[in-house]
């Protein structure tokens, strides 16, 4: 008895040579790509409780949707900040609270904070 083996088709596509492939893509995307550290700081919401701090040694900080910033009040330049920050750390004001207005640009913001954070400050809180 004579038995007819069917046989096998090869496929069309080498699975080989497409794996390779993939391989060698992500040896090439891994190797291309930054490899970035993400840092972060320590941010606390100001809250409306009693035990926050007298609100003489709070520094209130504005920051417009525009860019523009304000120290309790008063209108200061980009570059200015960080001296009349330590104007105001002179006269015994530790703690910073930031208030944006309006629909201020995310990156705004944390660049105003890493700013907050590199001076004297103790701490910087963020109001809404």
């Amino acid at each position: 008895m004579r038995l007819h083996v069917t046989p096998c088709r090869k496929s069309i596509i080498g699975l080989t040579s497409l794996i390779d492939v993939i391989f060698l893509l992500l040896l090439f995307f891994m190797l291309t790509s930054t490899f970035l550290r993400y840092t972060g700081f320590d941010l606390s919401v100001a809250a409306a409780s009693g035990d926050a701090p007298a609100s003489e040694t709070i520094l209130l900080v504005h920051l417009n949707a525009d860019g523009t910033l304000s120290l309790n009040g008063e209108p200061v330049a980009g570059p200015d900040l960080t001296i009349e920050i330590t104007e105001f750390h002179a006269r015994g004001i530790e703690h910073a609270v930031l208030r944006p207005r309006g629909e201020v640009p995310v990156q705004l913001l944390v660049d105003t904070l890493e700013m907050l954070q590199s001076t004297e400050l103790t701490s910087v809180s963020l109001a809404r």
